[in-house]
């Protein structure tokens, strides 16, 4: 007996190149489907590379989307403060600067390098206030008002490495340039409010080995990390020198003839040893004049390394790339003008 849908479709073989074809476009369909909806899936759970966002122009390697943490309420708060008070209110560091410039810097800076909102250090109501009540709460906020000591103590740290070590790189050696690249919030925080100091797992390191912060690493005591066929130390002070330059290596991601003569490591003819021990010694100031600022009890351990700012380059993503783009209060003085 002949199928009564063949003959309608005009014979069982027409029938069946129907079913087939019919059959087929709904399994690619679905297959086309559920790859695109996996796909989405994972574009969600993974955040956009660098490559794929742009670049700050002030930063290297590095990108700020402020809108994407300052709030419609924190904008209108800002225009609203910055209408009444064109000059700015208890301004300790940025001084010399409009509300308006320092409304610029606090976006492209602390919002862009810590990415956070305006309430992370600042009432909306006042900003320039040092104490306010939480109106949510109605008890002091406590933790905003820490926020914001702490932020105006890292600005003096930011104008103090900028000024008085970083500015100290030009002299050190004339055989080579250094980048000029300045220091700011993003340079150490690089897009965390509480940046990661150590990382928790440390390549060809012990993973509690950390720099000799407390050693006299200053220009009357170079020799100090030299340890090349000397009888006079330890082979434990060997083996700790040694996972100094392993940090250093990891932390910029060059080999030991980046700063030495690989013939003779305690030569100082190749220019990035001048540069590598000046930051050493930065290091351990910092930790002496600021660690009471970056230390705090409930952030573990934050000791600086040469990870904090470097983070696998030779030059800190997250540096800002001349003296130009930040204030002139936060920079090195030009003598010369």
């Amino acid at each position: 007996m002949r199928n009564p849908i063949a003959s309608i479709l005009g014979g069982n073989r027409v029938a069946f190149l129907l079913v087939f074809l019919g059959v087929t476009g709904v399994l690619v369909f679905v297959s086309w489907w559920v790859i695109a909806f996996v796909n989405d899936q994972v574009a969600e759970n993974q955040p956009m590379t660098a490559a794929e966002l742009e670049l700050s122009p002030i930063y290297v390697n590095f990108t700020t989307d402020i809108d994407a943490y300052v709030d419609a309420e924190s904008y209108l708060a800002m225009a609203a403060y910055q209408q009444e008070f064109q000059q700015p209110q208890n301004v300790q560091v940025l001084v010399g600067l409009t509300t308006q410039e320092i409304n610029g810097y606090m976006l492209n800076h602390v919002v862009g390098g810590l990415r956070v909102n305006c309430t992370y250090c600042h009432s909306l109501a006042n900003f320039a206030a040092e104490e306010w009540v939480n109106p949510e709460t109605g008890e002091l906020a406590t933790v905003e008002m820490e926020n914001r000591a702490n932020a105006r103590r890292h600005l003096q740290l930011v104008q103090d490495l900028n000024r008085n070590w970083l500015a100290n790189l030009d002299e050190l050696t004339d055989a080579k340039h250094p980048s000029g690249v300045q220091m700011s919030c993003a340079t150490c925080h690089y897009g965390q409010p509480n940046p990661q100091s150590w990382p928790d797992r440390q390549p060809t390191l012990p993973n509690d080995f950390r720099l000799p912060l407390d050693q006299s690493l200053t220009a009357e005591n170079v020799d100090y990390l030299n340890v090349n066929a000397r009888s006079d130390i330890s082979l434990d002070r060997v083996q700790y020198q040694q996972n100094v330059m392993y940090h250093m290596n990891t932390a910029l991601n060059v080999g030991c003839t980046h700063c030495h003569n690989s013939r003779y490591f305690p030569s100082r003819e190749v220019p990035a040893i001048h540069y590598a021990q000046n930051m050493l010694q930065m290091t351990q100031y910092i930790w002496q004049e600021y660690g009471e600022s970056i230390n705090g009890v409930e952030l573990g351990d934050q000791s600086p390394s040469c990870t904090l700012c470097h983070a696998g380059n030779v030059i800190p993503p997250g540096a800002v790339r001349s003296a130009d783009l930040l204030p002139a209060a936060l920079v090195a003085l030009n003598l010369d003008e």
